[in-house]
């Protein structure tokens, strides 16, 4: 289902974070980048996520530790941005319909721009403790350019654990 039912167990539905790649399959309606010499900054305007992707040529490092938007190297092959993630915490789930993922998981997202207003994404996860090949490379997420809002910037937009029990009420319940 879209919305879990409130006694569900849907990781959000504690107002957790989404993690990744669930935030960008399922919430980032808007997103920028701002590039800097050694990385690549990511923002999400949902509940103000922002996330490093190393752009400087590290390599991923062998055990990260885990959290809930892992590891980040990016680079870029032709006109793709390609970043690799691992060390994603197991908790989250990969999409709303609820795939897990383990702490193995690694995620592989490709940027490309398909002309001036129209940014194209996809997905991959590899994850050889639950699933036996990697999926969701066929599936696509666009995003269209869009004017900043009068104020100049994002909206606040962010499901705080204040919030949940009013948003049970009014949608999952």
């Amino acid at each position: 289902r879209a919305v879990p039912p409130a006694v569900g167990n849907d990781p959000l539905g504690g107002a957790n974070p989404p993690g990744l790649p669930r935030v960008l399959i399922n919430h980032a309606g808007r997103i920028q980048f701002i590039q800097l010499p050694d990385k690549m900054l990511q923002l999400v305007e949902w509940n103000r996520i922002w996330r490093e992707i190393f752009t400087d040529g590290r390599p991923l490092p062998p055990d990260p530790d885990p959290a809930w938007y892992g590891y980040s190297v990016g680079r870029w092959e032709g006109n793709e941005f390609v970043v690799d993630t691992i060390g994603l915490d197991s908790r989250a789930w990969v999409d709303q319909e609820g795939h897990p993922k383990s702490e193995n998981a690694r995620v592989q997202e490709r940027y490309r721009r398909l002309h001036r207003d129209n940014l194209q994404l996809t997905v991959s996860v590899t994850d050889p403790d639950m699933y036996a090949k990697p999926f969701g490379g066929d599936s696509r997420v666009m995003f269209r350019l869009q004017p900043n809002t009068p104020e100049g910037g994002f909206t606040e937009d962010i499901f705080a654990p204040l919030d949940e029990d009013a948003f049970n009420e009014r949608v999952r319940n």
